[in-house]
C-alpha cells in the first residue's frame, strides 16, 4: 500500500462539497461510507469533472490496486443520490451543482473541450419532458451538445 503522501491535500471548498455530501446522504438515510466520500474528493479534486478510469488512477495511487468495479459502485450510489451525473456523450462523471434539484439535470457539453456544464433552469425545455412524461418516460438527464464560449472564440 502506497502512502497518501502524494495525494493533494483537500482544499477548503472540497471539504465543505464533502460536508454537504455527508449531509444530505445522512438526512436520507444513505451511508455515506469513506470509500464513496474518497472517489466524490478524487472527483471534485480533478475539477468536478473526470472519468471511472481517471478516478481508479487516482485510488491505485494511494492504496495501489482497486478494482474497477469499486469506483463504479461508489460513483453508482453517488449518481443515485444526485451528488454526481454520469454524462454519456463524453463517458465521464461530473459533480452536479444541487443536489436538492427536482428535475432532470441538463447538461451542456462542449465537443471541442468537453467541458460540462449544469444548468437548473429547465424551463426552455419543458414542452419537451412534459411530452416524455406523457409517452411514460422519467427523465434524468438531458444531454445537449453546444460549443461553449471559450470555444466559440477561439
Amino acid at each position: 500500500m502506497t502512502s497518501d503522501r502524494s495525494a493533494p491535500a483537500p482544499t477548503v471548498a472540497v471539504q465543505r462539497k464533502l460536508r454537504a455530501a455527508r449531509t444530505h446522504c445522512a438526512t436520507r438515510g444513505a451511508q455515506f461510507t469513506a470509500q464513496r466520500a474518497e472517489v466524490l474528493e478524487l472527483l471534485l479534486l480533478r475539477g468536478g469533472q473526470a472519468k471511472a478510469y481517471d478516478l481508479q488512477d487516482d485510488m491505485q495511487a494511494r492504496h495501489g490496486r482497486i478494482a474497477p468495479t469499486t469506483v463504479y459502485r461508489a460513483l453508482e450510489f453517488l449518481q443515485a443520490h444526485h451528488l454526481v451525473h454520469k454524462v454519456d456523450a463524453a463517458n465521464t462523471f461530473v459533480v452536479c451543482d444541487h443536489a436538492e434539484h427536482d428535475h432532470p439535470a441538463l447538461l451542456l457539453i462542449c465537443p471541442r473541450c468537453g467541458a460540462v456544464e449544469e444548468r437548473h433552469d429547465t424551463g426552455p425545455a419543458e414542452p419537451f419532458l412534459a411530452h416524455l412524461r406523457g409517452q411514460g418516460y422519467a427523465p434524468q438527464a438531458i444531454e445537449v451538445k453546444a460549443l461553449c464560449a471559450g470555444c466559440r472564440a477561439g
